[in-house]
């Protein structure tokens, strides 16, 4: 069997190269390997990851999966806090059913996309999605931004990007351009972007224009390792920001000590009439918070720990999914209102089952478009 070498090179090629249709082919992939986590048999074979902190405040994450026909570990490093080198550093090693290696891919973006194609299985609902706020300028960031303009690009009229670096901010502006023109898909050109500096934990110079920003949004990404709330809750909940509805996902905090949501934010979601729609408690019109999985989230989603979200007003995407397919008509009718108009809000710390069920994709789209590396032998 053929061994597959791809780099981070490699990896761009083949998603810069993806346009509408591809991106519901992946979709379509990971729906299936969150089903199978969450209503098939796949969570009791998933061991949790692990993760160690070097003497010098180095990172190390060891993410290990398995599914019908496969195994993989991804090895992530994270650099010290306040460190000159940014970005995270990580390779997945792909395997058949067997533990043969089949392939090892430079992660760095796939870990991104994956990631980001996770918040676009709801975002895809959406009905209004002019007004995007992004918090973040790195890879996530990027990803987000690419695939609601694959997927949304004609419907999406500005995005804010927040950062602490404005320079950064422009640098991602002007890759989401590039990547654009050069596919003809995700077009950018009609979209407004504006940048506003901003730390968490610090108060922008423009504070006022980052919560008209935010409260005045259909769409809010957040990407960013933060320790501290991105925003206070106030700024989602008072009357002009629930004049409107939105959707926001937040994937950037891995750590109980993390957090980019205020937690009070969060509480407002499930406990007061903001959150919309229960898919289990339709009638008292409160809200539910969707996960990636909801042990992950408990061991490690900073904002849901501090917040004391119950298990049962947490939904993984898969047992939405399962729910929203085996629906009949009027209750279909209604979930799919819900994720269109609604306040929906998503979590996300990453399970190893997305990088091995989109790993094998990856490998399996190199081979047809004899991209990277390959070992007749290994």
């Amino acid at each position: 069997m053929a061994f597959t070498v791809l780099s981070d090179e490699d990896v761009k090629q083949l998603f810069q190269n993806f346009g509408p249709d591809d991106v519901a082919h992946m979709s379509d992939v990971l729906t299936d390997a969150f089903l199978s986590y969450s209503v098939g048999q796949e969570a009791q074979y998933q061991p949790h990851r692990a993760a160690v902190v070097r003497p010098d405040g180095t990172t190390g994450l060891f993410m290990p999966a398995t599914m019908e026909g496969g195994m993989s570990v991804k090895v992530v490093g994270l650099p010290p806090p306040h460190a000159a080198a940014s970005g995270l550093r990580c390779v997945l090693t792909v395997c058949d059913g067997t533990g043969r290696a089949v392939g090892v891919i430079n992660a760095e973006e796939l870990t991104a996309f994956r990631t980001s194609l996770g918040s676009i299985l709801l975002y895809r609902y959406r009905r209004a999605t002019e007004k995007i706020v992004v918090f973040g300028a790195g890879k996530q960031a990027l990803w987000h931004l690419r695939l609601a303009l694959v997927l949304r690009g004609g419907d999406v009229k500005s995005v804010t990007i927040v950062n602490r670096s404005e320079g950064r901010a422009r640098e991602l502006i002007e890759r989401l351009r590039q990547m654009g023109a050069a596919r003809g898909v995700g077009d950018c050109s009609g979209v407004e972007f504006s940048v506003i500096e901003a730390a968490p934990g610090t108060t922008p110079a423009d504070e006022s224009g980052l919560r008209a920003a935010v409260e005045e949004s259909d769409v809010v990404f957040c990407t960013t390792p933060s320790t501290e709330r991105l925003f206070p809750a106030e700024w989602l909940t008072s009357e002009r920001a629930t004049a409107k509805t939105r959707y926001i996902a937040a994937i950037g905090s891995y750590k109980l000590n993390m957090k980019e949501i205020d937690p009070d934010f969060l509480r407002a979601v499930i406990d007061t009439p903001l959150g919309a729609y229960a898919p289990s408690q339709s009638e008292k019109k409160d809200g539910v918070i969707f996960v990636d999985s909801r042990e992950a989230c408990f061991l490690e989603a900073g904002e849901l720990v501090e917040a004391k979200i119950p298990a049962e007003k947490i939904v993984e995407v898969g047992e939405f999914t399962d729910r929203l397919r085996k629906a009949g008509d009027d209750e279909a009718k209604g979930l799919k209102e819900w994720l269109a108009n609604g306040l929906v809000v998503y979590k996300s710390v990453g399970i190893g089952i997305m990088d091995l069920s989109l790993g094998k994709v990856i490998l399996e789209l190199a081979g047809k478009h004899k991209v990277g590396t390959t070992l007749a032998k290994f």
